[in-house]
């Protein structure tokens, strides 16, 4: 309940004229009478509306970590076979590069086997050579 008489007392022990401290009181009732027939009664919860949201609320938030949870296993799980994966790849790349390194010696070594022959044809051609001159 709005006490006109306090606020317009207020107002002029407050230096204002009691015309001043009139209108002003009856503005404010006024505003606060719109106010209280703005509001819907039958819009407003009632503690068992908020407790029924409250009990929604905590079910939604269960369901949602049981969510959470399923994925993060489903995310360990994929990881692993990620890494698993990797791991056979590297062991399979390992393996091609000791094979390409030990094909690449072999070569290696039958082109030193082929320049020594090429060389001791070249000093046996240049000897005869040498010899005719």
């Amino acid at each position: 309940m709005f006490d006109t008489h306090a606020v317009a007392r207020a107002l002029t022990e407050a230096d204002l004229t009691p015309a001043q401290a009139d209108a002003i009181t009856d503005a404010v009732r006024l505003a606060a009478e719109h106010d209280a027939a703005a509001i819907d009664v039958e819009t407003l919860a009632t503690k068992a509306d908020v407790a029924a949201v409250k009990s929604d609320l905590a079910g939604v938030e269960t369901a949602l970590k049981s969510d959470v949870a399923a994925v993060h296993t489903e995310l360990k799980s994929d990881v692993a076979a990620v890494k698993s994966d990797l791991a056979g790849v590297e062991a399979a790349l390992k393996s091609d590069l000791a094979a390409v390194h030990t094909e690449l010696k072999s070569d290696v070594a039958a082109l030193k086997s082929d320049l020594a022959g090429v060389e001791a044809a070249l000093k046996s051609d240049l000897a005869a050579v040498h010899t005719e001159l």
